[in-house]
C-alpha cells in the first residue's frame, strides 16, 4: 500500500482536517473578495478530501460497520444519480455546474459522517481518540475566535447584515454559517473543557469556551447566541440535579462541585453582558417589528369585520376563510421570524405540486423547476430544500442517520437513563439538537460543508457513546 494511503496517516488526516476548517473558511472569504467566482479554495479542498475520505471508507478501515456505510452511500448515489439524469431532460432550466455542486455539498455530510464513524469503530483506544477530536474541535473554534477579534481590532471585519441589524462576522463569508458553526460546536468545546478541568488551576481550558461565547454575541445572529445561552442553562440545571442526587446519597465529588460553580458563573456572566450585545439589539428590533405587525393585523381584521357586518350575501361567509389561509402563508409575522423563508417555501411547494411522479420520488434538483435564473432560489430550510431537491426516496435516505440515533436513544433511555442523560452526554445531544434545529428553521447546515462536518462529528460521538452503553447493557444481562 502506498505510503500516502497508510491507515495511520489517513486517521491523522481525518483528525487534522478538523483544525483546517476555519482556515479554509477564511481563505474562501478572501478568495471571494479577490475573485468573482463561485469555485473557491474551500470547495476544491473539501471535494478533494471527500474523495480521500471515500478511499478510507472503501479500503482504509476494518470496521464491523463498514458494509452498512457502503450500502448506505451506494443507495444515496443511485437515488441522487437517477434524479440528476431525469432532471437533465425534465427541468425547464438545467445548470450542470449548480446541480453537481449542490449534490456534492449534500453528499459531503454523509461521506464525512461515514468516514468518522468507521474511524472510531476500527481503532483501539476509542476514548483517547474522542478526546483528540474534541481537542481539535476546540482548537478550530479558538482559531475562529482569535481571527474574529483580530479582524475587529484591525477594522477589516465584515458586517453580518447589510442593513437594519448589527453584528460582525470577521473574515467569514456567511454570518448564518458562522452562527451555525458556533451553535453546533459550542457544546463540544464546553464538554472538552469540563472533561479536562480536573482541578481549579486548569481553568484555562475554558478560555476557548469564553471566547467562542463572545463570538456568538458579536455575530448578532439569534442562532449562535441562543445556542450558547441554552447550553449554559441546561448544563447548569443538569449539574444542579446531579449535585442534589449526590447530596442525598451522601456522596462527595469535588469535581462535580467545581463544574457546577463554573457553569453557574459562566451563565451569570453571559446574562450580564446580553443587554449590551448586537444580538439583543437585533432580537429587540424583531420583537418590535412583530408587535407592530400584530397591531396592524388586528386593526385590519377589525376594519374587515366592521365592513362586513350585516352582510346577507351567502358567499360572504366563505370568503374570510380563504383570506385567512392566504394570510397564514404570507403572514408578515412569519416573514420576520423566518426571514421570508415561508414565501420561498410556497413557491417551491407549487413547483412540487406541478411536478410529475418521477420528480416527486427522486426530486426536482437544485432550486426546483424554475423557469428563469432570476427565480432560482432555495428556501434555506434544509429539510424542505432537501425534500424538494431529492424527493421522497432521497429525504428518507438523508434522514436515516437521524432516525437511527432516535431509535437507539429511545432504547437506551429506558435501559440506562441516568448514564444517557448525564451532563456530559447532554452536551453532545445539544450539539446535534442545535444542528438539526437550525437546519430545519434557518438552513445552512446539512448542505453547507463548512457546518455539516461538525454535525457529523457530534453524531459520531453520540453513536459511539450509545454503542458502548448498549454493549454494557448486553454484558450486564449475560453476566
Amino acid at each position: 500500500m502506498p505510503k500516502l494511503f497508510k491507515k495511520e496517516l489517513l486517521e491523522k488526516l481525518l483528525l487534522y482536517f478538523i483544525v483546517l476548517q476555519p482556515i479554509l473558511d477564511i481563505l474562501t472569504y478572501f478568495s471571494l473578495r479577490a475573485l468573482d467566482t463561485s469555485l473557491t479554495i474551500g470547495i476544491v479542498v473539501r471535494v478533494l478530501f471527500m474523495g480521500l475520505s471515500l478511499w478510507f471508507i472503501f479500503f482504509g478501515n476494518s470496521s464491523k460497520l463498514k458494509k452498512y456505510v457502503l450500502w448506505y452511500l451506494i443507495a444515496i448515489a443511485v437515488v441522487f444519480g437517477i434524479g440528476l439524469v431525469y432532471n437533465f431532460f425534465a427541468k425547464p432550466i438545467f445548470n450542470p455546474f449548480l446541480e453537481l455542486q449542490f449534490i456534492a455539498k449534500t453528499v459531503y455530510f454523509h461521506v464525512m459522517l461515514g468516514s468518522y464513524l468507521l474511524l472510531f469503530t476500527s481503532i483501539d483506544k476509542v476514548s483517547e481518540k474522542r478526546m483528540q477530536i474534541l481537542k481539535y474541535t476546540s482548537i478550530a473554534m479558538l482559531i475562529i475566535s482569535i481571527s474574529m477579534f483580530i479582524a475587529i481590532l484591525t477594522g477589516t471585519s465584515s458586517e453580518t447584515y447589510e442593513w437594519n441589524k448589527f453584528g460582525m462576522k470577521g473574515w467569514f463569508h456567511s454570518g448564518n454559517e458562522l452562527g451555525s458553526i458556533v451553535a453546533v460546536c459550542f457544546p463540544l468545546i464546553y464538554l472538552y473543557a469540563l472533561l479536562k478541568m480536573e482541578e481549579a488551576k486548569k481553568i484555562y481550558y475554558f478560555i476557548p469556551v469564553v471566547l467562542l461565547a463572545s463570538v456568538a454575541i458579536l455575530i448578532g445572529t439569534k442562532v449562535g447566541y441562543f445556542a450558547v445561552l441554552l447550553a449554559a442553562v441546561i448544563v447548569f440545571v443538569t449539574y444542579v440535579i446531579y449535585w442534589i442526587i449526590q447530596k442525598r446519597k451522601k456522596v462527595q465529588d469535588p469535581l462535580l462541585r467545581l463544574r457546577l460553580i463554573f457553569s453557574f458563573v459562566f451563565l451569570i456572566a453571559l446574562l450580564a453582558v446580553t443587554p449590551f450585545s448586537p444580538t439583543f439589539t437585533n432580537v429587540s428590533g424583531d420583537m418590535g417589528a412583530i408587535e407592530e405587525q400584530q397591531k396592524e393585523q388586528q386593526e385590519k381584521n377589525q376594519e374587515d369585520s366592521e365592513s362586513e357586518f350585516g352582510s346577507e350575501d351567502p358567499s360572504a361567509e366563505e370568503e374570510p376563510s380563504k383570506e385567512e389561509e392566504t394570510q397564514l402563508m404570507d403572514s408578515p409575522i412569519l416573514v420576520i421570524i423566518l426571514s421570508a423563508r415561508n414565501l420561498y417555501f410556497t413557491e417551491m411547494y407549487n413547483y412540487y405540486v406541478e411536478a410529475d411522479p418521477v420528480q416527486k420520488m427522486f426530486g426536482m434538483g437544485y432550486a426546483g423547476n424554475y423557469e428563469s435564473p432570476e427565480d432560482r432560489k432555495l428556501i434555506e430550510m434544509d429539510f424542505f430544500d432537501l425534500f424538494f431537491s431529492y424527493g421522497i426516496l432521497g429525504i428518507i435516505l438523508i434522514l436515516l442517520p437521524f432516525l437511527t440515533i432516535i431509535g437507539l436513544f429511545l432504547k437506551l433511555l429506558f435501559q440506562t437513563p441516568g448514564t444517557l442523560l448525564h451532563p456530559l452526554n447532554m452536551l453532545i445531544l445539544l450539539s446535534i439538537g442545535f444542528g438539526t434545529g437550525i437546519a430545519f428553521l434557518a438552513g445552512h447546515v446539512l448542505y453547507a460543508p463548512a457546518v455539516s462536518i461538525y454535525l457529523a462529528i457530534s453524531i459520531v460521538l453520540l453513536i459511539i457513546n450509545m454503542l458502548k452503553m448498549n454493549k454494557d447493557v448486553k454484558e450486564a444481562k449475560t453476566s
